[in-house]
């Protein structure tokens, strides 16, 4: 039976893929636009990835298809199935099913909902097939999938000018990684002669390369990957995303998009194994974009944008778990953060869905009464975000803060560790915060719409991935180490081991620290936000995190600085070449002319004594000659 669920692994993304053209070709005579087809293709996806994620079987599993042959050269499609690959596949089938039936109610009265569908079903299909993926190459197609895919739907509203320009703008920025993916993946073609997976992850140390160039090809990938996780300094696109549906947003920062950019380091994690600076960027980069976002995240009043910062926060611990040696913590948050992240924004959409759209928090209030479940999904899912006992973000979290920590004590640099203990107590302010304005405290301005409990197809999977957040982080504890099999490799360095109890204890204390001051400031008004307006320096302070430290105004000044001098270039080319060209030889033709007037006098004797010459040289010639 195993071997038969191997051999039909590549079906767990055929089934999205193939069945989407059905809800865009057929969806205007379908019930809900097509919905259920859909529905019915993530069904099937997720069963079969659920069957082969649990069933015993030898692993790891590889085929592959030639694609593209020349002589001894040839270039393959694979499927490559290992602990890793069907994590991920489940993870995405799981989730991605849910924000479907979700969207049956949320989507509903939407315009252009086959193109919703097919849309979604061909974004979870390619994160699948990234996810199974065997080889570089084929990694590489369904990696632009997935970044093309993002484009359709972030702009699914494209006559809203904000929808159209954001999706765009995630287009463009993600290319920018693209291009440093698409550089390493030549480099190493043509260095290893090989994109087949299995023979570049069993023994990469082996290859012929230059340490030079094995850092090029593990930083090249490693650009692809800020790109599509949103990572600095390539995160701009993500907070400006939440332009497009909630569950979008809700499949984009759990279990695709954002997600492809983690995996994708942790599926050639041995590639940066061999080159210990690549990991230290990977580590400094993550541990740098997961404060910095909890930052811009204190000064927002967008719900959604909150979520999206906190998105970006949540992948830089992965990025700085990977980059300290933590592979299985890592790979153990993405999984946590899939669940509560997800749930944080169909809660979100709910309270969306409810208030016609509204995001200000400031807007908001009092829905914990009249909007239970929601309130309770939101509730949970910060707790898990902060990494509060017992919910799932506490386990996965704590290791990662625990890793940063020995790797300080290995390496001497406790940088990463700092970053991201402080981000911890950012993290639970911040998210609070929006918790008690949204939810807790009374409203402030009279509502347009009345505040209800959404339906029930709505609360069904907020209730099911609430389940799980309390499940998950038991399945990497002292007591159960279920998910051990996923630490494939070993630590990028020898890591002191220390007593991890006071190190648990400190995080969870940080992470109350943070809740409580936030408890200060909002409900009991202990401390005055107001103080902050108060100094010069308060002020700098909110007015460059609102301005997200300016790495968009930087960007828009460079891109109208560098489109401004090569306008300008351009025009000096056109005017002094293509025009001085043009210009030129009509001046030359002119001043021949007039030359040749002077010759042209209208006499006869002229004429005749320039024949008598002519031939007098004809002559002259032939006979030297």
């Amino acid at each position: 039976m195993a071997v038969n669920l191997l051999h039909y692994a590549w079906l767990i993304p055929v089934f999205p893929l193939v069945l989407s053209p059905i809800p865009l070709l057929f969806g205007k005579r379908m019930a809900h636009g097509g919905g259920f087809v859909a529905i019915a293709s993530l069904t099937l996806s997720t069963i079969l990835s659920l069957a082969l994620f649990f069933v015993k079987k030898p692993l790891p599993y590889y085929s592959t298809l030639h694609w593209v042959s020349s002589g001894v050269s040839y270039i393959d499609l694979g499927i490559y199935v290992d602990h890793l690959s069907e994590l991920m596949s489940a993870l995405t089938a799981f989730i991605s099913l849910l924000i479907l039936v979700y969207s049956l109610e949320y989507m509903g009265h939407e315009e252009g909902l086959p193109r919703y569908w097919t849309e979604m079903m061909v974004f979870s299909g390619s994160m699948m097939g990234l996810a199974l993926a065997g080889t570089i190459i084929t990694m590489y197609v369904f990696w632009e999938l997935v970044g093309v895919c993002s484009y359709l739907l972030i702009g699914f509203w494209y006559t809203k000018p904000e929808a159209a320009a954001a999706s765009k703008k995630a287009f463009v920025v993600t290319r920018v990684g693209d291009v440093g993916f698409l550089v390493a993946l030549v480099i190493l073609y043509l260095n290893a002669h090989t994109l087949s997976l299995p023979s570049l992850l069993s023994n990469p140390s082996s290859l012929v390369i230059s340490p030079v160039v094995r850092t090029t090809i593990a930083l090249g990938i490693f650009v692809g990957a800020i790109g599509k996780s949103a990572q600095l300094p390539l995160h701009t696109w993500l907070p400006d995303a939440m332009e497009g549906p909630t569950t979008v947003s809700a499949l984009i920062h759990s279990a695709t998009m954002v997600a492809a950019g983690v995996y994708l380091v942790a599926r050639l994690y041995p590639l940066f194994q061999v080159s210990p600076y690549a990991l230290e960027v990977v580590a400094l980069v993550g541990a740098l974009s997961a404060f910095l976002a909890s930052t811009m995240a204190l000064v927002s009043y967008d719900l959604k944008r909150i979520l999206a910062y906190s998105t970006m926060s949540q992948l830089g611990y992965m990025m700085a778990g990977l980059g300290v040696g933590a592979f299985g913590a890592s790979m153990f948050h993405l999984l946590n953060h899939a669940i509560f992240k997800s749930m944080l924004f169909l809660s979100a959409g709910a309270v969306l869905h409810v208030l016609g759209g509204e995001r200000d928090i400031r807007k908001m209030g009092g829905l914990f009464r009249k909007m239970k479940v929601t309130s309770l999904a939101f509730l949970f899912g910060a707790l898990a975000l902060s990494g509060i006992f017992p919910f799932n973000g506490f386990f996965s979290k704590d290791v990662i803060i625990g890793a940063a920590y020995r790797y300080g004590l290995t390496t001497g640099d406790y940088l990463v560790y700092a970053l991201t203990l402080v981000t911890a107590i950012l993290t639970a302010f911040y998210i609070f915060r929006a918790f008690f304005i949204a939810y807790v405290l009374p409203p402030k301005v009279e509502r347009q719409f009345e505040v209800h409990e959404v339906p029930r197809v709505m609360t069904v999977p907020m209730v099911t991935l609430m389940a799980l957040t309390l499940i998950t982080g038991w399945l990497w504890t002292p007591f159960d180490d279920v998910f051990q099999p996923y630490v494939l490799y070993s630590d990028a360095l020898p890591l002191t081991q220390e007593p991890t109890l006071v190190l648990s204890v400190s995080t969870l204390i940080a992470s109350l620290a943070g809740i409580f001051v936030a408890y200060s400031v909002y409900p009991r008004t202990w401390i005055k936000p107001e103080l902050v307006e108060k100094t010069s320096l308060g002020r700098g302070i909110r007015t460059l995190l609102e301005k997200g430290y300016y790495f968009d105004a930087s960007y828009n000044a460079f891109a109208r600085g560098v489109t401004s001098g090569w306008c300008a270039l351009l025009d000096f080319f056109d005017r002094r070449v293509i025009d001085g060209v043009v210009n030129g030889i009509a001046a030359a033709t002119l001043k021949l002319g007039q030359r040749v007037r002077k010759i042209e006098t209208g006499r006869v004797r002229n004429y005749a004594a320039a024949v008598v010459l002519g031939v007098i040289v004809i002559l002259v010639i032939l006979v030297v000659g």
